[in-house]
Parts: C-alpha cells; structure tokens; sequence
C-alpha cells in the first residue's frame, strides 16, 4: 500500500512522479496529434478526421470558425483542453513540491492524481467526444478536487524563508484565481450572460478592444492571465528548492522584489475584472520588478560539486529566464508602444484592423511561450531530483533537447507573429515559412526531449516500485 498511498514521511513514491509523468504526456500529445498535421491520425483515435467547429479550413486558419454556433463549440473545446493541461502540470508540481518541502504530503498528491486525472477524462472527453453531462460533472468536480489539493498544500507549508513565504502567496493567489474560474463557469447558467459572454470571446479575437465592455470577458481576461503568471512564479520557486542559492544582500534584496512583484502582479491582473485595461498601469511595472528579481535568483544559483542533472536545471533556469526577456518582454514592450499609434517598428499601429491575425498569433503565442516555460522547469527540476541507477545520461540529453528546443521556439514564433508584412485579413496559411522552417522544428527537438526524459523516468521508477515489491531481486549476489 505504501507505494500506492505514499510513504508516511512525505516524501513522493514512485507511482506519484510515474503517473505525473504518464499524465502529461499523453495530455499534451493529444493537442500535438489534433494539430492539422497529423489529421490522418484522428480516425484511430475515434475521432472524425476534420474536426467540428474547427479553424482550419483545409489550407489555413480562420481566426474564429465563421459560424456563430461552430465559434462557440470551438471556444469551449479549446477551454477544454487548456484546462487539462493546467491540471496536469498542476499536480506535477504537487508531487514535485513534496519532495523538496517537508511535511505530510501523501493526502495532498492523492487529491491531486484524482482531481488531474477527473478533469483529464471528463474534460477531453466533454470537448472532443460527447457533450454529456455526466462528463461535464467529471470535469467540474475534477477541478475542485485540484482545488483542495492546492488548498491543502497552502495551509500546510511551513515558510522557512522569504521565498516560502513568496511561494505561499503565489499558492494562495492561485486559489483566489480558481474562484474567479469557478465564477466564470457558474456564469454559464445565466443564459443572457452566457450569449454575451460568448460573443465577446469571438469579437476579442478581432480586437480585445470590442470586448472590453463585457465583465465576465474581463473576468477571464484576469483569470488567464493572473494563473499562467503565478504557476510560472510557484515552478521557478519550487525548482530553487533543488539548487543552492548564494545568498547575500542581492539575493535578499531580489526575494522580496519576487515576493512584492508577484503579489502587485496578480492583484492587478485580477483588478482587470472591475476596472479594465487601466489596470495595466500597475501590472506592467510590478511584472517587470517580478522578471529583474526572477532573473537576479537564477544567475544566484550556485552549481559547484552538483550533479549534472542539477547542473542542467540551474542553467535551465537561467536560460528560460533570458528566453522569456527575449520572447515576452521586448516584443512585448514594442507591441504596447505601438498599440495605438504607429512606430519605427510597427507600422501602422498594431491595434489597425491590417494586423487583425498578427495580434490573435500575438496573444495566444505568448500566452503559449508562458506556459511551456512552466512545463520545462517542472521538467528539468523532475530530472534534478530524480535517482538514478543507468539512464543518467539519457535524462540529460533529454533535458538538454527540451532546453534547446523551448528556447529556440519562443524566439522564433515572434517572428511567426509578428514578422509578416500588415495586410487585409486573410485566413493565416499554415505552411507559413516562419512556422514550417523555425517553429515546428523546434518544437519537435523540445518534444524528442520530453521523450527521452520520459522514458529514462519510466525506467527509473518502474526499477524503484520493482525493489519496494521484491527487494531480495534486486540485491548483489
């Protein structure tokens, strides 16, 4: 039982980090096999090759599905599916976290398997197979299972330092953001609310300004936002928790800049709710105090006498940091000064109904960017901390392929968003050169990574559950 429940002492059995892993990988190679690609594949997993309600047209994507009905069902497909992928990687963080953090955790990660894996069923099964109510309520019930367990894992840490007690914030701000989800999905019994919300969805994707007017669209604007943001901070602190940090007046100085910055952050992302866009006053400078003291912690970590798994992670961390400057931050900044009036680089203003497509790109691909960034941290902090008997190395080259790939395609989907010429709209061409000759292939090198590190995992663990079952097996002779 100890290898199913847990051990007593807090510390994550084998079968914890093994299903974590087994959970994400089919979750996120689902959206990879449903991508227009590998539309062949479709019929072997039960579904139709060219999907309901779906962008793309047969040659390029629509921004939205052009019927009101199909746009609806898409949006709600694609809800789905990013919620699934949330709790996946949600309850890899759980089982990462109680590792590195002391305490009684076995409750927490079994809350946190049966909530990621409720929502996994219920919510594919929901957006891809049957609009059925049972599995709606899987779903439902899966997210608020994951809350509990995310509930649990803030009451229960104990802070030993400013980072634990930024970590508690970031946990408890979260939570606060699944309330503002659960709201939004209440919203949906509301008939009047629920067509009004729906329609600003589709008119956002044109221009979020034509949206601006709807609170629940405000609602969710703040929801997304704030929790990508915050499971990125809670990865980046959980994963320092693997390394050693040199501490001294900078490092002191950039915990509380990360602690300050993170907090002023969600607040006013979730403050867009109530008073719109102007909440951008307070969340561009508090996630720019954020990102310095994020940066300044992970050139702070300290590699001498380390493994190279732990080696891999601190650069991991330093790298993906510089990455989300050059990805999220510039062009960021240069997208915010050309919004509204044209500029050297961006002409003419980016909010022109010419740049219709490149703003869609722009928004989802960062919001894209964010959260592959929470995944490879997970990733590499999983393979710092995992034990290892031969596959060593292959976790490493793993995770060095992982690395390279995510770092490579943050910086060049910028150039799919943003290095086309301004043009009357026109359904995007899939083959785009930018996406077909940069982006895939790196994220094909990121997934040949996740791959390998997989399986070394797979090994590794199924070895450890062996030895817990047959001990005298394993032992020299």
């Amino acid at each position: 039982m100890a290898l199913i429940l847990g051990s007593p002492m807090g510390g994550p059995v084998p079968s914890h980090r093994l299903a974590a892993f087994t959970l994400i990988v089919p979750v996120v190679g689902w959206g990879i096999l449903l991508s227009p690609p590998f539309e062949s594949i479709r019929p072997l997993l039960g579904l139709p090759e060219h999907l309901p309600a779906s962008r793309f047209n047969g040659h390029a994507a629509e921004i939205v599905p052009p019927d009101r009905g199909d746009a609806e069902w898409f949006l709600a497909r694609v809800a789905h599916y990013y919620h699934v992928v949330f709790a996946a990687l949600l309850y890899s963080m759980i089982v990462l976290g109680s590792r590195l953090y002391p305490g009684e955790w076995r409750d927490t990660r079994l809350l946190g398997l049966a909530g990621a894996v409720m929502t996994a069923v219920g919510g594919l099964g929901y957006a891809y197979y049957s609009r059925s109510p049972p599995l709606h309520g899987l779903f439902i019930a899966g997210l608020a299972v994951l809350f509990a367990s995310g509930l649990l894992v803030a009451v229960r840490l104990r802070p030993r330092d400013v980072l634990d007690h930024a970590l508690r914030a970031t946990l408890t701000l979260m939570l606060v953001g699944g309330v503002i989800g659960g709201y939004l999905g209440s919203s949906f019994m509301d008939e009047e609310a629920h067509k009004g919300f729906v329609e600003a969805k589709i008119a956002a994707r044109f221009n979020p300004d034509y949206a601006e007017d709807n609170e629940l669209w405000r609602a969710m604007v703040a929801h997304e936002h704030a929790m990508v943001a915050l499971a990125d901070v809670a990865a980046f602190l959980v994963a320092l928790r693997a390394l050693h940090l040199r501490w001294g007046r900078s490092t002191r100085l950039a915990s509380y800049m990360v602690l300050v910055g993170l907090v002023a952050t969600a607040v006013a992302s979730y403050a867009v709710w109530p008073v719109g866009g102007i909440a951008h006053l307070v969340i561009t400078p508090a996630s720019l105090i954020l990102l310095i003291g994020v940066t300044i912690l992970a050139f702070k970590t300290t590699t001498t006498g380390t493994q190279p798994q732990e080696r891999l992670l601190a650069l991991g961390i330093r790298v993906g940091t510089l990455a989300l400057w050059a990805s999220v931050v510039v062009p960021g900044a240069i997208v915010a000064s050309s919004l509204r009036k044209p500029t050297v680089f961006i002409n003419p203003a980016f909010r022109d109904p010419a740049w219709d497509w490149a703003e869609l790109a722009y928004n989802i691909g960062h919001w894209h960017i964010l959260l592959a960034a929470w995944g490879i941290v997970l990733l590499l902090a999983a393979l710092a901390t995992q034990e290892y008997t031969r596959t060593r190395r292959v976790a490493i080259l793993g995770g060095w392929l992982a690395l390279a790939g995510f770092t490579a395609a943050p910086v060049t989907v910028n150039l799919y968003m943003l290095g086309n010429p301004p043009e009357p709209y026109q359904p995007n061409p899939y083959d785009n050169i930018w996406l077909r000759l940069l982006v895939e292939p790196s994220l094909a090198v990121m997934a040949a990574g996740v791959a390998l590190a997989y399986l070394a995992v797979v090994y590794e663990e199924a070895q450890a559950s062996l030895r817990g079952l047959a001990p005298r097996a394993f032992e020299k002779k």
